[in-house]
């Protein structure tokens, strides 16, 4: 890999239709839990409670975080579950057959941290004003051994990902399996909505790619998974911004994303930051072209998805950048 990829309240385990192993669990942790759940018990004798549910609460967990490996099954699952010096895991590793590392014959899901734990994949991250993403959401590493110079990666000039990264190709059995993972992970999880269903280089776009172009995240939507936007609202907002260049494209583009969650400071100058956040957008939502250039299409793109799911920022975004 590359500069390697891999360098709360207590929820039922997956439904029974998603195959899954659970990593053995070491003494100490179980030791652990049998000690809080005898604290817990001791407690609940001790202490008269009278349980009045309020409705001033929500679930912990409302982001869904994907990524890729960059390793082959066994790197990848050394890598997210034994001790390092850069320690990272996930809550699910999703394997594929076709990896000679992988010691079964059908596919199953790896559960790696229980989904009340807090796991360590997002790392220094932002979405939607949050910046903590560990503490709010489930991560799942995908088994893809796409790679890039890491050194490009950090260059100060947004480098061409199509010459120094190697993007693999999802196969479709692997794609089934994760939909299927995701499908009951969102319907336990209600408050994960569809924009809160986002890739690593969403959430950490000047350091993070993954999981790359060649994911298909408009199968993932059919599936009722993540954002995208409708025909219509691309078909509107290409009249109204029309094919000729603007003076307030970056700008108009950068607010559309920050209304969407995008680390991005709304400037007008298409910056390091700004390229960087472009081109993760682009890999999500167009990925047969993501330069990171702030073009026509790519605004279009972003507006619709504000119309759609965060139609109360739409009307002063339009009434700011309208013209006179």
């Amino acid at each position: 890999m590359t500069q390697s990829r891999l360098s709360p309240s207590p929820n039922p385990p997956p439904s029974h239709n998603v195959a899954c192993v659970q990593f053995p669990r070491r003494p100490h942790r179980i030791i652990q839990s049998l000690a809080l759940t005898l604290t817990i018990l001791c407690g609940c004798t001790a202490i008269p409670l009278v349980d009045v549910p309020s409705d001033n609460q929500n679930g912990r967990i409302n982001h869904l975080v994907l990524h890729f490996t960059s390793e082959v099954f066994d790197e990848s699952l050394t890598a997210l579950t034994v001790q390092s010096e850069r320690p990272v895991s996930a809550h699910y590793l999703v394997p594929k057959l076709e990896d000679v590392t992988y010691p079964h014959s059908t596919l199953k899901v790896y559960r790696l941290v229980n989904e009340h734990q807090r796991a360590w994949h997002a790392g220094l991250s932002f979405w939607g004003g949050e910046t903590a993403l560990n503490d709010r959401s489930i991560g799942i590493e995908i088994v893809n051994t796409s790679q890039c110079a890491p050194e490009s990666l950090e260059a100060l000039e947004l480098p061409d990902l199509e010459s120094i990264c190697e993007f693999i190709d999802y196969p479709e059995t692997q794609i089934q399996l994760l939909i299927a993972l995701a499908q009951d992970i969102i319907a336990r999880h209600p408050d994960i909505e569809p924009l809160q269903v986002i890739g690593h280089a969403d959430i950490a776009p000047e350091r993070r790619i993954d999981p790359g172009p060649k994911f298909p995240w408009y199968r993932l939507y059919k599936a009722g998974i993540g954002a995208w936007p409708r025909v219509e609202d691309l078909e509107f907002f290409r009249d109204v911004l029309g094919p000729g260049p603007s003076t307030d494209l970056v700008r108009l583009t950068q607010a559309s994303l920050a209304a969407l969650g995008y680390p991005i400071a709304v400037n007008g100058e298409l910056d390091h930051q700004t390229q960087r956040v472009v081109r993760s957008f682009q890999m999500h939502f167009r990925p047969k072209n993501y330069r990171g250039f702030v073009d026509i299409e790519t605004a279009v793109i972003a507006l619709a998805l504000v119309k759609r799911y965060r139609q109360g920022s739409l009307a002063p975004l339009m009434e700011r950048f309208s013209s006179p």
